[in-house]
């Protein structure tokens, strides 16, 4: 950056942050963030609301950044502008160590999103930077952190993790650390190595019955073991040594509705109309050609859908995402079994199109907000769909009743959304 804190526009520009370090092309969004900085500096100087205006520039600044982080073209730049140095404005500092990917990214970005709220609530000013940084062992500099999160694959090595969080909090002895899960499954496989560093556990959707932590499950998940022993597939048995330490820090973050595209989409658009929707059930389920249990359950599933006689579904066919969203919103009803975990991107996809989820009972977990509730936000399945076609049929003779359902799982949604309820659901973060 330059002394304005601009970030470079050729080639041959070096941004220097305290743990990222990368040339940087000249793409678009570096010409939008240096005009941004520079209309800042223009109304400092000319002492125009000098308190509030630059902080509002700030704020876009940083959420336009942050809706480009995964971009392949223009991701580089946004992701450098994130991590730069913290200014002096707060007397709080939070640094986030993220995974790059578009699942990890989406319990990120309300961080973005709400920065200014967030800053005003708590007094506190963040910074990102990609995790690889720090599991690859590079330098951890002093930032003087009050506040890090971090938020590693799954598939990281225990080891590699325990190695990075102890030289973390040897830099930072004085920080409170943070562990922040966007993994599918439900149970705490990093629990006993992260548990002796962090103060909370972030987590997409926590068991209700917190014994399920510590249950020996068939296979590394509890989806394995049920639907192993379902299709008569065997597991080993697997126990992750859960520390029943981890418990009481053990705390919900929103899922996959505090993505970029579904945040501005539920921050000022009303739902869909169902009037005059010409599908009735949109059904599109990947996974049938691979192996195990979740490719079986993939495969029954879509196998009982085809013999449900007299409606109308989804064609077989792949089809690009807009296309895939504008059926969507053609449906009245929309299929969602389980992934790789319980909680699926197709679960919003529906509920912000203003359709009808049929869903495997959610009824042992927790999520945030809670947008699984039976016969009002959803319509739960038996977990080995022996009751799927019933469910289906009843729903498209009630029309009524489905209308209800999809406005008040939409507006449970926008209420979150726009009512910035994330900024005191993170309170805990700085108790």
């Amino acid at each position: 950056m330059d002394r304005k804190g601009r970030l470079p526009s050729d080639h041959s520009g070096v941004y220097a942050s305290s743990m990222l370090c990368g040339h940087l092309p000249p793409q678009p969004l570096t010409s939008v963030l240096n005009a941004c900085i520079d209309i800042a500096c223009q109304l400092l100087s000319s002492g125009q609301n000098l308190v509030r205006r630059p902080c509002r520039m700030r704020h876009q600044m940083n959420t336009t950044a942050g809706r480009h982080v995964l971009s392949a073209r223009i991701g580089q730049p946004a992701r450098a502008f994130l991590a730069r140095r913290f200014s002096r404005a707060h007397t709080r500092r939070v640094l986030v160590y993220y995974n790059v990917s578009r699942i990890s990214w989406s319990q990120i970005f309300p961080f973005v999103f709400y920065g200014a709220e967030l800053a005003h609530q708590y007094d506190a000013e963040f910074r990102f930077v990609p995790v690889d940084a720090l599991l690859k062992g590079d330098r951890v500099r002093e930032r003087a952190a009050d506040i890090i999160l971090v938020q590693p694959w799954f598939t990281t090595h225990t080891d590699v993790l325990d190695v990075a969080l102890d030289r973390l909090a040897t830099a930072h002895p004085k920080a409170q650390i943070s562990f922040l899960d966007s993994y599918a499954h439900n149970d705490l496989r990093l629990g006993c190595t992260v548990d002796p560093y962090i103060t909370h556990y972030l987590k997409k959707s926590l068991f209700r019955d917190s014994h399920l932590y510590f249950k020996e499950f068939k296979g590394d998940t509890n989806l394995l073991d049920y639907y192993g022993r379902l299709y008569g597939l065997e597991y080993a048995p697997v126990n992750w040594n859960v520390p029943d330490t981890i418990l009481p820090k053990l705390r919900l973050s929103p899922n996959f509705l505090t993505a970029p595209h579904f945040i501005d989409d539920l921050s000022k658009k009303a739902m869909p109309r169902r009037e005059g929707r010409s599908l009735d059930v949109s059904v599109r389920l990947g996974g049938q050609d691979a192996h195990g249990a979740y490719a079986a359950m993939r495969r029954h599933a879509n196998g009982l859908m085809t013999k449900i006689e007299g409606i109308t579904r989804s064609p077989p066919n792949i089809v690009p995402f807009k296309a895939y969203m504008a059926e969507m919103r053609a449906a009245r009803l929309c299929f969602s079994p389980f992934g790789f975990g319980e909680l699926c991107w197709r679960d919003i996809e529906a509920m912000i199109s203003g359709t009808v989820m049929i869903k495997p009972d959610m009824s042992h977990l927790e999520t945030l907000p809670n947008l699984y509730e039976p016969g009002v936000t959803y319509l739960p399945v038996r977990w080995d769909f022996a009751d799927l076609e019933e469910v289906i049929r009843g729903a498209l003779a009630d029309e009524d009743r489905c209308r209800d359902i999809a406005k008040t799982a939409y507006d449970r949604m926008a209420h979150y959304i726009r009512e910035a309820c994330f900024v005191s659901d993170m309170s805990s973060l700085f108790s």
